[in-house]
C-alpha cells in the first residue's frame, strides 16, 4: 500500500479508515495497469524511433 501513498492515490489516513482492503487493492491494481500501458507506450515510441 506504500505506492499508493507514494503515487499520492491515498494517504496512511485514508488506507487505515476509508478504504476497505479490496478497495485499496483495486487502486494499487489500477495504478500497476496504468504503470503497465505507460512502459509500453514508451517501448513503442522507442521502436518508431529506432527506424
Amino acid at each position: 500500500m506504500y505506492l499508493l501513498i507514494k503515487a499520492q492515490l491515498a494517504s496512511k489516513y485514508e488506507l487505515e479508515t476509508v478504504y476497505t482492503l479490496d478497495e485499496a487493492l483495486k487502486l494499487y491494481a489500477f495504478l500497476e495497469m496504468e504503470n503497465t500501458i505507460q512502459d509500453g507506450q514508451r517501448r513503442e515510441l522507442e521502436a518508431k524511433t529506432k527506424r
